[in-house]
């Protein structure tokens, strides 16, 4: 994995380096945020291991013009906001169960309020 300083917004943090609070010291532990998105480098096969396979990552962040068009050529295309725009998200690429699914849950969550 590569995370290039340069590249990351000040105004977050990404991730912390827990090694010092792990329950095995001796691992390298990194923690992600849960809004952290990576670009995908490069996929090779292990050559020990048919079925593993490694991926190198880069971490990116909102100032990224790939990632920035994306995200706003998904708002163009998918109307909505929060759970509603995901379902909108689920249906436009074909999963059509886990879009009922979620509609499901927010139907019931509704009928509560």
């Amino acid at each position: 994995m590569t995370i290039d300083p340069s590249k990351i917004s000040t105004s977050i943090t990404p991730f912390a380096m827990i090694d010092t609070h792990s329950a095995f010291p001796q691992e390298q532990e990194i923690l992600f945020t849960m809004h952290s998105v990576f670009r995908i480098v490069e996929i090779t096969q292990t050559p020990s291991n048919s079925r593993l396979w490694e991926v190198q990552l880069t971490i990116t962040d909102e100032s990224d013009p790939q990632l920035s068009t994306l995200t706003n050529r998904i708002k163009e295309e998918i109307s909505g906001r929060g759970w509603y725009r995901m379902g909108q998200f689920m249906l436009k690429v074909g999963h059509f169960d886990q879009a009922e699914e979620l509609y499901n849950e927010l139907l019931k969550g509704a009928s509560d309020d």
